[in-house]
């Protein structure tokens, strides 16, 4: 069954070491004790994953109290991290004999342990060591030669293997057969011989591997990205969250002498868990590229020339005081919210332009206002607990492990863990398939007609109550009449009788959650599948359900961040229209400037308004159409036709390549400030070492250029931009920094 939304647990009494506590009935006693502060050692145990009492290490004497107040005690120690509890358990921790079998346990995994601490990439860090040192004994009484096996084995491009550290708790191997699903690794061979492996013993090649070495309790899989790199006492670790894609994973970023050396995941149970995917893990070194720009450039002739910020500045003031309003901004997905709001603001007091935008997929229309119009929700309706709470996942046009890999990992543990069913169609092979009730594998370009087929089944498998609820639906049968099951086979590929079984599934359940991604958003007629999208939840009356709805999925790290920033052509902070008067006046007053009324250019327009010399002056900030774009040679063509294209960015990008003007900017890394996830939960990062060179935060740059263009004097640092955010955009009014805290709050 799905796991149900804020439903009271019930709650038991239990006992531990002499202090009476209530509990979850249910909780396994390995985490109840932690809500003593009491210490219960582990191993194997995970608290993602499911419990197998394979260690033994976490054995602790258990009772039950009697009706007469007496505690019947089991003759034996009990492994609590597969003891659930239930009313009036008893439970010792500390006792004699638990000490004894303690000791006994780690003697006996120390036996044939290397004991390489000093050079161990774990050492400072590691779960036996911690355990040894507090329950362990304190010398050896092994003498014997111990087994010597092959060294930093090379598991995959990122996981190093030393079996002579494995203690066999099975953690890398559950996860792979819970978690990330692949079941790439296993236990191979028996006995001594016993060690994780792929079964042909190739290369561990999951999106997900990176996770193996963080829940490793010893060294046995060590990251080759870090071995050596540094040590847990040399390195400085701040909170952060992943810039690779829009789901918001909370992080630990470890720096050494100013530069990052790793990333590992920060548990947050409503976003990530504690889960990270290869990409966010290992891929993130963009910000010490040797590409990296470092100073202000200007362009003389095909050299680039360092001058001052100042200059800078200057030249681009006068630049863009020449091009009388013909100017343009396109911002990239990695902005932080702050240097969003900042951007748009400058533009529109500063620059007085309203041609604005961030969207690089073919289809550049008010999707969003679509489908809030129509449904009452927003473009992203549900959150990830959702996922779990749902009774059918609809993954629809998205490769989930390549666009949302912890929506992927969340929705795999919906089905596995709680029973929820998923359904993929996609034209491509999808990882969805391996646990999706149905796979409707359809031709390139078949959406449409695949939801058209959809929609014209299910008006005969709904039931006549639901159907009268819908009152449409004469007219949607007439609309669709023509997509029978036969004609959306020859449309589609996908076999009339899948169609009709995943139509069935869809009819027959209680709730369905639609998640949407990059087809959909790159389809020539998006507008028109949106629509049917729509229709289709409001049909099967998913748009009424707290747990079910359409979610149009943002591509980029940061993309509902900048819709909600303002960042395009025909809205202001808030989603509020350019045309709204009141809305426009708000803004004025608090901006102190008169906006432009005219509503702007989306990015094709801007590009096509550069190849015809109506916009004389490009600002790129983050980003990099010539790569990103669904039309690469459109964004060249563009950029080279445009009389001044101003670059801010970290890198020297494809992009850069044509400016006559380069900013520096900050990484994520460099610089404080907020992203919005998809499920729009605006969560901080905060800085982590100081910027490189002469590289300026991102919102830093457009507040200087706010002072210098109008002399008002802008925000002194993010928390007073966000600060401003939350004055003027009404769904961010909860989002202060004091408010966000570590793990972050959903913008109403």
């Amino acid at each position: 069954m799905p796991k149900p939304k804020n439903v009271e647990p019930n709650l038991v009494t239990i006992e531990i070491n002499g202090i009476p506590l209530q509990v979850p009935e249910g909780e396994l006693l390995v985490e109840a004790a932690k809500r003593l502060d009491i210490d219960i050692p582990i191993f194997c145990y995970h608290k993602y994953m499911k419990p197998v009492g394979m260690c033994r290490m976490c054995l602790v004497e258990v009772g039950t109290k009697m009706p007469d107040g007496t505690v019947r005690k089991m003759p034996k120690p009990q492994a609590s991290c597969t003891l659930p509890c239930t009313e009036g358990l008893v439970v010792w921790t500390e006792t004699e004999q638990l000490v004894k079998d303690r000791r006994a346990v780690l003697e006996f995994l120390l036996i044939n342990h290397p004991l390489d601490c000093p050079i161990c990439d774990r050492g400072g860090e590691c779960p036996l060591q911690n355990n040894t040192q507090f329950y362990g004994p304190s010398t050896s009484r092994y003498i014997e030669i111990k087994r010597h096996l092959p060294k930093a084995f090379p598991l995959s491009k990122y996981v190093a293997l030393d079996l002579e550290r494995c203690i066999q708790c099975g953690r890398c191997v559950r996860f792979t057969e819970e978690v990330s699903g692949d079941a790439q690794l296993a236990f191979l061979f028996r006995g001594a011989q016993m060690q994780p492996h792929t079964f042909q013993l190739t290369e561990f090649t999951s999106r997900f591997s990176g996770n193996v070495i963080e829940i490793c309790p010893v060294g046995a899989l060590t990251s080759r990205t870090y071995r050596f790199r540094a040590r847990p006492w040399d390195i400085v670790t701040q909170k952060t969250i992943c810039s690779m894609c829009p789901n918001g994973c909370n992080l630990y970023l470890d720096s050494r002498s100013g530069k990052m050396v790793r990333i590992n995941a920060r548990e947050n149970p409503a976003v990530n868990e504690t889960w990270t995917c290869d990409k966010g893990k290992f891929e993130q070194s963009y910000m010490h590229a040797p590409n990296r720009l470092t100073q202000p450039m200007v362009r003389r002739g095909k050299e680039w020339e360092p001058i001052r910020w100042s200059d800078a500045y200057e030249l681009l003031l006068s630049k863009v005081s020449e091009a009388q309003g013909a100017v343009a901004g396109i911002a990239g997905h990695r902005l932080s919210n702050e240097a969003l709001y900042m951007f748009q603001k400058l533009l529109r007091g500063a620059f007085q332009t309203n041609h604005i935008d961030h969207r690089l997929t073919r289809y550049q229309g008010d999707l969003q206002a679509q489908v809030s119009a129509k449904l009452g929700k927003p473009a992203t309706a549900n959150e990830y607990r959702d996922l779990e709470a749902t009774s059918l996942v609809f993954v629809f046009g998205s490769d989930l492990v390549e666009e949302q890999p912890m929506v992927f990992l969340r929705t795999r543990k919906a089905h596995r863990q709680y029973g929820v069913n998923a359904m993929v169609a996609s034209p491509v092979p999808n990882a969805v398939e391996e646990f999706a009730t149905h796979s409707l594998r359809y031709q390139p370009g078949g959406e449409l007609a695949l939801i058209r087929g959809l929609l014209n089944c299910l008006l005969d498998f709904l039931p006549a109550e639901r159907l009268a609820e819908y009152r449409e639906a004469e007219w949607l049968r007439a609309l669709v009449a023509d997509a029978t099951p036969t004609a959306t086979q020859d449309a589609t590929g996908v076999s009339a009788d899948t169609l009709l079984a995943a139509a069935r599934q869809i009819a027959e359940s209680p709730s369905m959650l639609i998640l949407a991604g990059e087809k959909v958003w790159n389809h020539p007629n998006a507008s028109e599948v949106v629509e049917a999208l729509v229709t289709l939840t409001q049909l099967t009356g998913n748009h009424l359900r707290e747990e079910g709805g359409l979610n149009l999925m943002p591509l980029g790290t940061n993309e509902q961040g900048a819709r909600d920033m303002g960042v395009l052509p025909s809205h202001l902070p808030g989603y509020r229209s350019v045309a709204d008067e009141d809305t426009r006046t708000a803004f004025e007053s608090a901006w102190g400037v008169s906006l432009p009324t005219t509503e702007g250019l989306s990015t094709d327009g801007i590009y096509q308004a550069c190849l015809s010399g109506e916009v004389r002056l490009l600002y790129l900030a983050g980003a990099n159409p010539v790569v990103d774009h669904y039309d690469p040679t459109l964004a060249e063509r563009a950029l080279r036709a445009t009389d001044f294209v101003v670059v801010q960015d970290v890198l020297m990008t494809e992009s850069a390549q044509y400016a006559d003007l380069l900013l520096p900017a900050c990484p994520f890394t460099e610089s404080e400030g907020t992203y919005t996830n998809w499920e729009r939960r605006v969560q901080r990062f905060w800085r982590a070492h100081e910027p490189l060179g002469e590289s300026k935060p991102d919102w830093v740059i457009f507040a200087d250029l706010w002072l210098k263009a109008l002399g008002k004097v802008p925000p002194f640092n993010a928390r007073e931009v966000m600060q401003e955010i939350t004055r003027l955009v009404p769904p961010y009014a909860n989002c202060t920094y004091d408010q966000l805290g570590d793990q972050g709050a959903r913008a109403l």
